[in-house]
């Protein structure tokens, strides 16, 4: 195997390390609701910088045997900011906001698509978590693979995992290819 190829499968190895961590993060707050949602927001894109910026160092120290902690702090706030949208943008699907604009209505199901009667557990149960006045585009992605039987801030927990993966590993592996260019 050539060098290149094995730095690119250590860049590789060592986004997806970090981008699991940093998931699991941002599952942990969410799914056990440690903090408000709001909080959240700001809490998990900084836990993103903050374990990005050590990897990176420890990426660019093992790759150049240099540091250049200003190229670091300046190229990994791509890192923050996919996070903070994202963190962002799943904060605003959670708010019910079809109920403001449309009132109260009937959940429906998603098999039939008629309303549930109102005396139904699957009423009571829409009717609590308020998913139906919620947009949930991005959360829906996620949600119609995990099963029905985990709870919703499980279920929110694992949103947050998929999308925070993501929104960590693609900026973060394009950072650490920046950084190991050694000058």
């Amino acid at each position: 195997m050539s060098s290149s190829a094995n730095n690119e499968t250590t860049k590789l190895t060592v986004a997806i390390a970090c981008s699991l961590l940093v998931a699991a993060v941002g599952m942990t707050l969410v799914s056990t609701e440690l903090l408000a949602p709001i909080v959240n927001v700001f809490v998990i894109p900084i836990a993103a910088y903050i374990i990005s910026i050590l990897i990176s160092v420890i990426y660019q120290y093992a790759t150049c045997k240099t540091l250049n902690m200003s190229s670091i702090l300046i190229t990994d706030t791509i890192v923050l900011a996919t996070n903070g949208a994202i963190s962002a943008l799943l904060l605003f699907e959670s708010i019910p906001i079809f109920r403001y604009v449309f009132g109260d209505y009937a959940p429906r199901s998603p098999i039939t698509g008629l309303p549930y009667t109102a005396d139904s557990a699957e009423y009571v149960e829409a009717m609590a978590n308020e998913n139906h006045y919620k947009i949930q585009f991005f959360s829906g992605i996620v949600k119609t693979v995990i099963p029905m039987y985990l709870s919703e801030p499980v279920k929110n927990g694992m949103v947050y995992m998929y999308w925070v993966f993501w929104m960590t590993l693609l900026p973060l592996y394009f950072v650490l290819s920046i950084q190991g260019m050694c000058n």
